[in-house]
């Protein structure tokens, strides 16, 4: 429902979202309904391209302790080709880079045509690696109109929530935290929604 009202919506901009997700050993555990946690955050990315209108642009990243291209920064066009590719996504191992998760965003996202430029990034809040300079880096990004929220697996008192929720404050963005796998879909949904509104 959420999805094709956003898509009947007649919007006058467009936006363009990179998702820099975590694909880290971590995304390969089980969870209800015989799927993996890779296997619904690959889900929830998915969601967001089929959300989204030819107007619009979108990149995928799927990082461990490197960022690695799925899709490349294009017109969703074909929302459903987008979304084929990214649901093959499979997890690698390793922990989750951030501050690899976050340059590789930001250097696809600001070659972006829509003044509009939003960064999602997917990040297991109990191991998250490498946060690097990441508070110069969040500068920079808001001063190229860069805007970066953050979907936390886990709770906000889990290890590394502390730092994902301080890069959506410094990312002009919005923090999510779920324990519950299945929930991801909506949350990326969710945020999808409020940027393109």
């Amino acid at each position: 429902p959420v999805s094709m009202e956003l898509r009947q919506e007649h919007r006058k901009f467009s936006v363009a979202i990179v998702v820099a997700m975590d694909r880290s050993g971590s995304m390969t555990m089980a969870v209800a309904g015989g799927k993996t946690k890779m296997d619904l955050a690959n889900l929830g990315t998915a969601q967001v391209a089929r959300m989204l209108s030819p107007m619009d642009e979108m990149g995928v990243l799927a990082v461990d302790t490197s960022a690695h291209e799925i899709v490349p920064l294009q017109k969703v066009t074909h929302g459903e080709a987008i979304a084929g590719k990214v649901l093959r996504s499979q997890s690698m191992g390793g922990g989750i880079y951030i501050y690899e998760a976050l340059t590789a965003a930001a250097a696809m996202v600001a070659k972006a045509e829509p003044v509009t430029k939003h960064i999602i990034l997917f990040a297991d809040a109990s191991d998250s690696e490498n946060p690097g300079n990441y508070k110069s880096l969040l500068d920079q990004c808001e001063a190229a109109g860069i805007t970066v929220s953050v979907i936390g697996l886990g709770t906000d008192k889990d290890p590394d929530a502390a730092l994902l929720e301080d890069i959506a404050t410094r990312g002009r963005g919005r923090v999510y935290f779920t324990q519950d796998a299945m929930e991801l879909p909506r949350l990326f949904a969710q945020d999808t929604f409020v940027v393109s509104r």
